[in-house]
């Protein structure tokens, strides 16, 4: 398993993609799959940074394990609990107009990776996302 350690800034945020990334090369992902794990990869990220530490500076840690073909990318964080998966889909049939704001992001997570599971573990959200070859 690889890990890092990043302070949750977004002048970071290309640094921790950059990691994930790697990671993803290895399992030889074509390029249409590390796209969506970039894509997915930077949302959560990106939620994380606007939103976990509304009143301190925090950090995220991430890492993944590469198996059987898949990757399995774990990011944490202590700040706010916030479970991304209990947001229920946006009505993507709406016009942008009529849609309510957020939402669209984990939608799109859950839609282009195989699996995301969220869990809150010692005072940590930790959202899991499985990308299979």
């Amino acid at each position: 398993m690889e890990k890092i350690i990043y302070s949750a800034e977004l002048d970071k945020l290309d640094l921790m993609i950059q990691f994930i990334f790697d990671g993803a090369k290895k399992v030889g992902f074509d390029d249409a799959a590390l796209n969506q794990i970039h894509l997915a990869s930077e949302e959560v990220l990106i939620n994380i940074i606007n939103y976990a530490y509304p009143d301190k500076p925090g950090d995220i840690e991430i890492s993944y394990e590469i198996e059987n073909g898949q990757i399995i990318i774990e990011i944490s964080d202590s700040g706010l609990p916030f479970d991304p998966l209990k947001k229920p889909d946006p009505d993507i049939t709406l016009s942008l107009e009529e849609r309510d704001i957020g939402g669209l992001g984990i939608f799109l997570t859950k839609k282009i990776m195989n699996e995301v599971i969220y869990r809150r573990e010692n005072n940590k959200n930790i959202l899991t996302m499985i990308k299979c070859k």
